[in-house]
């Protein structure tokens, strides 16, 4: 799988330049919090409790715990450094560390249901999410050093693989988030293309939620891929 796998990283490349000029389709998902009380409402008359995702993520929970066989196991890996802006009082990495934990999808993709088992709740620290078309993703944060970590718990379809965050503010001063990817899991191909996409594309959103919610100008937020 090796050559197709560097046939996906070379093609995610190409595409960069006209993924990060586009809006982050992600940004809708960062809306929904806004409706958070009718959402809520849907969810206790739908979801019995103790229930990590919804509904309509029952498919993709059962595939991955029924994955206990290797399928196209292999290592993937990629890391992103995305522009958030000047550092100043309104910008910097603790602000917008604090601001990425109030609603679970800020920096898990698709997840709904946050801290205490709450929908549309807070991230919470080492508790269990459910990922977009993936599976249960275990939610862990270092308060001092400002990271974060997804780790795919099994029964995600991309089990064993992790995602971590980190917040900081840089000599150059700016303030800028990295997103860095890896883990050996099943079907590493699609999860190298998929993650290259998705991973960036909630972190552009994330931060312009964030800059939209202080009234700061918008700006491009460049995402650099970092090669290890």
């Amino acid at each position: 799988m090796g050559f197709l796998k560097d046939g996906v990283v070379l093609v995610t490349r190409a595409m960069r330049v006209r993924w990060d000029n586009a809006t982050p389709v992600y940004r809708h998902i960062l809306r929904l919090p806004q409706f958070a009380p009718q959402l809520r409402f849907v969810d206790q008359i739908v979801s019995p409790a103790g229930r990590v995702g919804s509904p309509f993520m029952e498919p993709f929970r059962i595939l991955g715990r029924a994955l206990s066989w290797k399928i196209c196991y292999d290592e993937h890996k990629f890391k992103f450094k995305i522009l958030a802006g000047p550092t100043d009082y309104d910008l910097n990495a603790r602000l917008l560390f604090e601001h990425s934990k109030n609603f679970v999808g800020q920096t898990v993709p698709g997840a709904m249901r946050g801290e205490g088992g709450v929908f549309m709740g807070r991230r919470g620290q080492n508790v269990v999410t459910t990922a977009m078309f993936g599976g249960q993703v275990r939610m862990t944060h270092d308060d001092e050093n400002m990271t974060m970590r997804n780790y795919a718990e099994p029964g995600h379809v991309f089990s064993e693989g992790y995602l971590d965050l980190a917040f900081v503010d840089e000599n150059d001063g700016n303030t800028y988030v990295i997103l860095e990817g890896g883990g050996y899991n099943n079907f590493s191909t699609i999860n190298q293309g998929f993650g290259s996409w998705v991973f960036p594309n909630m972190g552009r959103a994330n931060i312009e939620a964030y800059r939209e919610y202080r009234n700061l100008p918008r700006i491009k937020h460049t995402v650099e891929e970092i090669n290890n």
